[in-house]
């Protein structure tokens, strides 16, 4: 009889072994997304969930080509260094340019976007090249495409962040002049707070894409941008609730803030 009841345990905890690996298996994503606070395109959602345009946007292609993901929402440097070193890891997005074009394996655009020097709507500061922000304090995001693209150019007054959001903080209290930020994105972070800012020049226009470990598997990030390329195609939205026009464009409204023209 004892030895009746030992088998059926090892029986019963053998079945429970491995339908805890079966479900475990299940839930593994395909692939590990991780992304920043950059609004309107990917931020912390008041459900503590990333969030944003581009967030929907990738949520929706993974969706409909049925691969699963998992989204986490880092600093920027700690983010893109789990890309770097993790396979079917990817950071939603970068800036792809020619520089990055050859270490990542890339889906995208998701957005238009690119980076301006700004200032408060009250400065009398005007640029018509980088070098000319060099005398000012500039505040800017270690890491960031538009940081190193001054750094190289010799910029000797860049104040250094972890988060975008500290250099509108940075700005308003006079610490700094300038803000070097994303084309779409320091607007609208400005304008949630009630602060008015221009572009006084703007430095580059540029594809935001989703940038994968290059040994992710490239049948996944194909699949992922064949649907987005159908979906552009056929007049579907490149971010929920946004036209194929405003997509193309890097402008954006934002409420209660005058637009500048671009310098």
């Amino acid at each position: 009889m004892r030895l009746i009841f030992y088998v059926l345990l090892s029986a019963v905890l053998y079945f429970q072994v491995q339908f805890s690996a079966f479900s475990i298996e299940q839930k593994q994503p395909d692939l590990v997304i991780y992304t920043e606070d950059y609004k309107p395109f990917y931020f912390r959602g008041d459900n503590g969930e990333p969030a944003g345009s581009v967030t929907e946007l990738v949520r929706t292609l993974a969706d409909r080509t049925g691969i699963r993901i998992e989204i986490h929402l880092r600093p920027f440097r700690r983010g893109l260094n789990a890309v770097n070193t993790n396979k079917n890891h990817c950071f939603m997005a970068l800036w792809r340019t020619a520089a990055r074009e050859p270490d990542f394996n890339w889906v995208g655009p998701l957005q238009i976007d690119g980076f301006a020097f700004f200032a408060l709507e009250e400065s009398e500061i005007s640029l018509s090249k980088m070098e000319d922000s060099f005398p000012y304090a500039t505040g800017a995001v270690g890491g960031w495409t538009s940081t190193l693209a001054a750094r190289k150019a010799g910029h000797p007054n860049l104040v250094l962040v972890d988060d975008d959001a500290l250099n509108l903080n940075m700005l308003k209290q006079g610490r700094t002049q300038l803000w070097l930020g994303g084309l779409l994105s320091a607007p609208y972070v400005a304008g949630e707070q009630g602060i008015s800012i221009k572009n006084v020049f703007t430095v580059e226009k540029v594809d935001l894409s989703l940038a994968c470990n290059p040994a992710t598997d490239t049948s996944l990030t194909d699949r992922l941008q064949v649907t987005l390329d159908s979906y552009t195609i056929k007049g579907g939205n490149a971010a929920p609730g946004q036209s194929e026009e405003q997509f193309r464009s890097p402008s954006l409204s934002i409420p209660g803030q005058r637009q500048h023209a671009e310098q």
